[in-house]
């Protein structure tokens, strides 16, 4: 085995070790529903496109991971834009979309940033509910900033899930996108939260790993 082929060994055995790891370890930080019954949310079908419009809808979250006490109350606003037509799979209605979002403490995404960031995502559902999933990787699909959670605990893998019930009229598609509507909005975001392994683990690792490509070369020999 050749130093090179060795190589290329070791950064796959680790590449696919360290990605374990942090796969494991993704975890939710930050959850929430929305205050009251009334239908927040606004889907709006333009020709064969469609958006979807939270504007500083009052939720109540759940559960966030904050070192300090986060209230209970604050506000979410999004703009997700449909990049691809409208497609039905088994039975649900699947489209992609992209755009931004933020849960903050004041309206028009002032005050505390609780969470923000951006999403590229894909819809599915049927009737009177569907989600709105983005996940990592790549990288570039879900990307997160926050004022309360440390920087350390929005690594990847990230992932982004908001549900959306109670859609007036039942979900259906006009013109190759989904056509408007009005949803209630529930939602989690999750990320890597775990301790990655320490530089004396990853080191003993690789001694371990150039000590078998040196036993193998030696039995070659």
């Amino acid at each position: 085995m050749n130093i090179l082929k060795l190589s290329r060994n070791v950064a796959l055995t680790l590449g696919v070790v360290f990605g374990a790891i942090c796969s494991a370890n993704a975890a939710p930080i930050l959850s929430f529903g929305q205050v009251g019954n009334v239908n927040l949310i606004t889907g709006t079908r333009t020709g064969n496109t469609t958006s979807l419009n939270a504007d500083d809808a009052t939720i109540t979250i759940s559960q966030i991971l904050s070192a300090n006490p986060v209230p209970l109350n604050a506000f979410l606003t999004f703009d997700f834009d449909s990049t691809s037509p409208a497609s039905v799979f088994m039975g649900q209605i699947t489209q992609n979309f992209s755009g931004t979002f933020c849960i903050t403490s004041a309206i028009d995404c002032g005050g505390t940033n609780y969470l923000s960031g951006s999403l590229i995502d894909i819809a599915f559902g049927a009737n009177a509910a569907f989600n709105l999933n983005a996940s990592t990787p790549p990288a570039a699909n879900v990307i997160f900033t926050s004022d309360v959670i440390s920087a350390a605990d929005l690594g990847l893998d990230r992932g982004a899930g908001f549900s959306f019930a109670n859609v007036t009229p039942l979900l259906h598609i006009t013109n190759n996108t989904i056509d408007s509507f009005t949803s209630s909005v529930s939602g989690t975001f999750s990320a890597n939260i775990g301790e990655v392994a320490e530089p004396e683990t990853f080191a003993l690792l690789m001694m371990g790993l150039v000590a078998v490509g040196l036993a193998r070369r030696r039995r070659k020999i």
